[in-house]
């Protein structure tokens, strides 16, 4: 299954699952088919992608890069959005999904609670040319095995051994 595949099937879920946590969504993304690891980065990254596809040309200022974190508030390493497949597959995506009928798109980016909090700033009488937001922060869970680099104060190049002078 591509990326591509995965989000054409994931967004009527996405639709159907308008008054879930996030427990059942990705039980219904399992459901219909979607690998697990698969659906936790659908979650992720999908309802982020659309959103900012939908607020770009706002003046809203977002971070390029998101952190992840244990249950303890342990950050565990940090990444650019654009190296998440399911990320740039979102972004790429955002108007096919648009045009798929009233209240899609929506249901999707309503799942993004960047997107929820602008909203309710907006709402509140806000100027988006004002709004920055900080990285968004994903949360590394018990069942979750998808690799990543253990960096516990941002990205960080790993230093050279003394030994390899040639590199």
């Amino acid at each position: 299954m591509t990326v591509r595949d995965a989000i054409l099937r994931a967004v009527p879920v996405f639709v159907a699952q308008t008054q879930g946590d996030l427990y059942s969504i990705r039980t219904a993304l399992e459901g219909a088919g979607i690998p697990p690891s698969l659906a936790a980065e659908l979650i992720e990254f999908l309802p982020l992608a659309v959103a900012r596809a939908m607020l770009n040309g706002m003046g809203i200022r977002f971070e390029e890069y998101y952190v992840r974190k244990t249950a303890q508030g342990r950050i565990i390493g940090e990444k650019k959005l654009l190296d998440e497949p399911v990320y740039r597959e979102g972004l790429a995506l955002a108007d096919e999904i648009g045009r798929m009928a009233d209240g899609v798109f929506m249901a999707v980016a309503g799942w993004s609670s960047e997107y929820r909090a602008i909203s309710r700033a907006m709402n509140a009488g806000s100027d988006p040319t004002e709004l920055a937001f900080g990285p968004p922060t994903m949360h590394a869970n018990n069942d979750d095995r998808r690799a990543f680099d253990d960096t516990s104060s941002g990205s960080q190049e790993r230093a050279k051994p003394w030994w390899q002078f040639w590199k």
